[in-house]
């Protein structure tokens, strides 16, 4: 059983039976919210029957934020769009259905001294050197945008981010050189050696991450796939978009969402 509570609608508890496993064709027709619970909207804390939390849902419409917020995150879109022309798509968990992803920071490491380096296409680079470089000028400050929004997640959860990157010495996206040495993470943008970001309707097939991460954190919002410029049109909004947990029975919309997702 899970059980979610909305902070929007402070009285309301949805339990549901979750199966052992699920077919393919049960994944695909998530979009019945008859079967399936539908989170578009508000703040939502999804919790499985023995209190352990699954997922932390904020929907923050543009129309509440300042004008200030909504041009950060249309320049981290931006920058993410331009970010695409240095690096190539990565593979995904789970097979490929549509779209891409893309990575940027350093790569993660599985096995016992193998290799490790930053994400990113030597040609491409090469090719456009200056172009390169002026967006790694900028990629400290972009990089704030997310972690100030981490700042106010509870529990502390940023604090206990930089105190686990600092006692293990681990680089952060922003720090492009490698010296050796123990760097010491302190800012808005030092949360994560690695951001991966999706483009083109984005969807991969149902699986589980094998990462022993105790968290993931993520963000979304619509963007122009021509330009990154965030869409903030009623009339062109995307269709597409949907975050599945399929054995806790619920679904997140993210085409309901005209505005920031986390």
């Amino acid at each position: 059983m899970n059980r979610l509570l909305s902070s929007s609608c402070p009285t309301a508890q949805i339990s549901m039976p979750v199966s052992a496993n699920m077919t393919p064709s049960e994944i695909w027709r998530v979009v019945d919210v008859n079967q399936i619970k539908r989170i578009h909207f508000g703040r939502v804390a999804i919790f499985s029957s023995t209190g352990l939390l699954i997922a932390l849902v904020k929907f923050q419409p543009f129309t509440t934020m300042s004008e200030v917020k909504v041009n950060q995150w249309d320049e981290l879109s931006q920058f993410l769009f331009r970010e695409k022309r240095f690096t190539n798509p990565i593979a995904t968990n789970g097979a490929l259905l549509e779209g891409f992803m893309f990575a940027i920071g350093w790569r993660k490491c599985s096995t016992k001294n193998e290799q490790f380096g930053l994400y990113g296409s030597v040609g491409n680079i090469e090719n456009t050197k200056d172009k390169w470089q002026n967006q790694g000028a900028n990629l400290s400050s972009v990089g704030c945008i997310p972690g100030q929004s981490l700042q106010y997640v509870g529990d502390n959860l940023f604090e206990k981010i930089q105190n686990c990157y600092n006692s293990l010495g681990v680089l952060s996206f922003d720090q492009v050189n490698y010296e050796g040495n123990n760097p010491t993470n302190q800012g808005a943008s030092k949360f994560a050696s690695a951001l991966t970001f999706t483009m083109n309707g984005f969807k991969n097939a149902p699986h589980v991450d094998k990462d022993e991460l105790l968290y993931a954190l993520g963000w979304w919002f619509q963007a122009d796939k021509r330009t990154g410029q965030i869409q903030r049109d009623v009339s062109k909004r995307c269709t597409r978009g949907k975050l599945i947990f399929p054995k806790q029975h619920f679904w997140i919309d993210l085409s309901a969402c005209l505005g920031s997702f986390r």
